[in-house]
């Protein structure tokens, strides 16, 4: 299968693990709270901002509990709530809407290392997303993924939104190695790896997927210049 998208987790969905040198202070990666009106609707008074980083095509949203709960209820809410056009085709392939929504309710704290949204400042309209698989363990790691809407690949945005994530997660002082998986047969996927500074660390056989995987970690020295 082409295009730009990757596995973050071994359970096959981006999110899903069963059940920019821009700088966030602690606080801010704790996230930030949305109040749902009782209509389902979002109250704009009560309504306090997410996370977000800026790069040169995109801004980044950090998902909330909140905001995480109302894509898999009220998809027009949702889209009214980030302030951007109504996307058919949302959300884009490998995102579980549904794991995401039950993992930040568990981890509300833990805003920022899962799902991000990818919004085009221009359009306003998403463009796809990405993220982390959670918090950094205790061995300081963090695994990343995206998964771009089909109408956006190949145009380097996957690249962009991984080169920012990456930079959000090593402004951390916790955080000391970011990995990725991705089948052996997604070659854009590597491609976009590849241009963000990854590079192979070995291979392995995903049992419960029958999928061959390869294994990538951050070397900033092979980022493209």
């Amino acid at each position: 299968m082409s295009g730009e998208h990757l596995i973050v987790s071994r359970s096959g969905r981006f999110g899903a693990d069963k059940p920019g040198g821009l700088g966030q202070n602690d606080r801010d990666r704790r996230g930030r709270t949305l109040v749902m009106a009782p209509s389902g609707d979002m109250d704009r008074s009560k309504m306090s901002k997410p996370i977000e980083l800026v790069s040169s095509r995109l801004r980044l949203i950090a998902l909330t509990p909140e905001l995480a709960a109302l894509q898999k209820i009220d998809r027009m809410a949702f889209f009214k709530a980030l302030e951007v056009e109504p996307e058919p085709s949302w959300p884009p392939e490998l995102f579980d809407v549904e794991t995401m929504a039950a993992e930040l309710e568990a981890h509300p704290d833990d805003a920022g290392w899962y799902s991000w949204v990818y919004v085009s400042p221009t359009m306003q309209r998403l463009l796809g997303c990405g993220g982390f698989k959670g918090a950094p363990n205790a061995e300081g790691q963090v695994e990343i993924g995206y998964s771009m809407l089909a109408s956006y690949r190949e145009q380097g945005l996957a690249t962009e939104g991984v080169n920012t994530l990456t930079g959000w997660a090593y402004a951390d002082d916790r955080v000391k190695n970011v990995i990725a998986n991705t089948p052996a047969d997604r070659d854009a996927s590597h491609r976009v790896l590849e241009k963000a500074g990854f590079v192979q660390t070995g291979t392995f056989h995903d049992a419960e997927d029958d999928t061959d995987m390869i294994a990538w970690t951050y070397r900033p020295s092979q980022a493209a210049a």
